[in-house]
């Protein structure tokens, strides 16, 4: 049995939380947060048996085994250095970092550890995608010609302190929102050669709108949108179309829909199969470790790539032009 030690009480904690609840061989067994009422109530829901007020004093406890990083992005970096350095498997959620400097002294961090370490792009663990890519790979629709991926939210004002509107502390649109879309064509594709970006930003200089071309290494395209312009209550929209030389493919999970049109106007309409990323991620990061098996589904290089390009995009808009990356 894992023994796991979560770091971070607000909304993505209790997310992973629900998770390893219905994973037989974990054990929510510590928390660690600094906000007294939050660590207090994730204590009295998921009922672990230590609790912590940082996550330092956390990796020190011998008895953790796994140790799973919700915490701020400007926090990812010491928090997963800090585990790693005493040998703990982290799961750490995305972005890896802030910074690519960051990035890289986590992955040395991770290469030097006798613990594994993941990096939490859920939308390769998301019955959908992994349906979108299986057909992408099949040449279902032929060479990729161009790419269209939407991600839609409300303001991100639940974040404790409204630390999401800060640019400075979550990357802003590009580096939390859109690099979901952005990892899953990495994934997909490749290595990205080319980026350029356009936003419209509100009067404190923060980014509500983005859309930014991607060129890939093997001639792909794509328009990568992403925007906190939904109304309170509608919560997050998305969308995807791949269009190839044989056919289109769309996709709104939404709607519960994936569909292929051919020539001729045929369609072909998937099901798609049930199930929940989350839960699909942290269960497969859990068999890894198990097992004694290095994560491949998602590696640390391409979580980099992933950063490099969300930070073009930001880089982009600011320059208003193309960067070659």
């Amino acid at each position: 049995m894992l023994r796991v030690g979560i770091a971070g009480a607000g909304f993505m904690g209790e997310v992973h939380a629900e998770a390893y609840k219905r994973i037989s061989g974990a054990e929510i067994f510590a928390i660690a947060e600094t906000n007294e009422d939050k660590r207090t109530g994730f204590v009295q829901k998921f009922k672990p048996r230590k609790a912590f007020s940082t996550v330092e004093e956390m990796v020190q406890d011998k008895e953790i085994d796994l140790v799973d990083i919700c915490l701020p992005t400007p926090l990812h970096s010491n928090a997963a250095i800090s585990a790693l350095e005493q040998n703990k498997h982290v799961l750490l959620e995305k972005p890896i970092a802030l910074t690519v400097a960051e990035a890289l002294q986590i992955k040395e961090a991770a290469q030097k550890s006798e613990g594994k370490f993941m990096v939490a792009h859920v939308l390769r663990f998301w019955p959908e995608y992994e349906l979108i890519k299986s057909l992408l790979s099949g040449d279902k629709i032929g060479k990729i010609r161009e790419i269209y991926a939407a991600r839609f939210n409300e303001l991100p004002l639940w974040s404790e302190g409204t630390w999401l509107m800060n640019e400075e502390l979550s990357g802003g649109l590009a580096i939390d929102l859109m690099i979901h879309d952005i990892d899953f064509l990495v994934w997909n594709f490749g290595r990205v050669t080319d980026v350029m970006a356009t936003a419209i930003k509100n009067e404190q200089d923060f980014s509500l709108q983005a859309i930014a071309a991607v060129k890939f290494e093997g001639g792909e395209t794509a328009n990568i949108e992403g925007a906190y312009l939904n109304p309170s209550g509608r919560g997050l929209t998305t969308e995807f179309k791949a269009y190839g030389e044989r056919g289109l493919l769309e996709l709104y999970p939404n709607m519960n829909d994936l569909k292929v049109t051919m020539a001729k106007a045929q369609e072909e309409h998937f099901k798609i199969p049930s199930g929940d990323g989350y839960y699909n991620e942290i269960a497969y990061f859990v068999t890894c470790v198990s097992e004694d098996k290095t994560p491949d589904i998602i590696t640390v290089d391409e979580a980099i790539e992933s950063l490099k390009v969300a930070l073009a995009i930001r880089e982009s808009v600011a320059q208003r032009k193309w960067l070659a990356l």
